[in-house]
C-alpha cells in the first residue's frame, strides 16, 4: 500500500553558540544561501572569513539539495554538534596541510624543471651560433 505524501519545501535552521562570547543565534538556511543573513555573532559580531563562509554556504546549499530530493521518498531529522566533529575537523586540517606543503614542494620542482629547460635552450643557441660561424 502507497502513502499519499504531501511534499512541502525542506525548512532548516541552524543553531549557532559562539565561542568567543557564549552567546546563541540561530540562522535559516535559505537565508544564508539567498545571502540575505550573514554567519556573525549578534552579541559580539564574531564572524567567520568570507571564504569559510561561502564555503560553508556552498556545502549547506547542497545538502538542503540532497535532503529535498531525498525527502520525496522519506522523512528527515537532521541533528549534528559539533563536539562529534572536533576530532575529524583536527585531522582534516592536518592533511590539508600536509597536501599544501606537497603543492608547494611540487611547484617549486616545475620551477626547477623549468630553469633547466631554459639552460639548455640557451646552451643550444650557443651551439648553433658557434655553428654558423
Amino acid at each position: 500500500m502507497r502513502h499519499k505524501h504531501s511534499y512541502s519545501p525542506v525548512y532548516m535552521t541552524i543553531d549557532f553558540t559562539c565561542h568567543k562570547c557564549g552567546g546563541s543565534f540561530e540562522l535559516d538556511i535559505q537565508d544564508l544561501i539567498d545571502g540575505s543573513e550573514k554567519i556573525e555573532c549578534l552579541h559580539c559580531d564574531a564572524s567567520p572569513s568570507q571564504t569559510m563562509m561561502n564555503d560553508f554556504v556552498a556545502a549547506v546549499a547542497d545538502l538542503r539539495s540532497q535532503i529535498s530530493m531525498l525527502s520525496k521518498k522519506f522523512d528527515i531529522s537532521l541533528s549534528m554538534t559539533t563536539e562529534e566533529l572536533d576530532e575529524s575537523a583536527e585531522e582534516l586540517e592536518e592533511e590539508e596541510e600536509d597536501e599544501d606543503e606537497l603543492d608547494n614542494d611540487d611547484d617549486y620542482e616545475d620551477e626547477l624543471e623549468e630553469d633547466y629547460d631554459d639552460e639548455d635552450e640557451l646552451e643550444e643557441e650557443e651551439d648553433d651560433d658557434e655553428d654558423e660561424n
